[in-house]
């Protein structure tokens, strides 16, 4: 499918959806934007690396439906 396909058929699902999930939908581009920028990928592995030395010094973690648990 051409790209000018794929982003009317974005926009016309889009707009069919309630106002919530369009700042939803925003958030998410942004999301993936932030992704593809050198600064957070170098933060995401630099915050990788002090994780998996923390790890193998024995500190705990708390697995991801541990930390949802306690923010519903």
């Amino acid at each position: 499918m051409p790209r000018t396909a794929f982003k009317k058929r974005i926009i016309e699902d889009i707009e069919g959806l309630p106002e919530n999930k369009i700042r939803e939908v925003i958030d998410f581009i942004n999301f993936l934007k932030l992704k593809e920028e050198d600064w957070f990928i170098d933060f995401v592995n630099k915050r990788g690396a002090v994780t998996e030395s923390e790890r193998k010094m024995g500190r705990k973690f708390m697995k991801i439906k541990e930390l949802q648990q306690e923010y519903q």
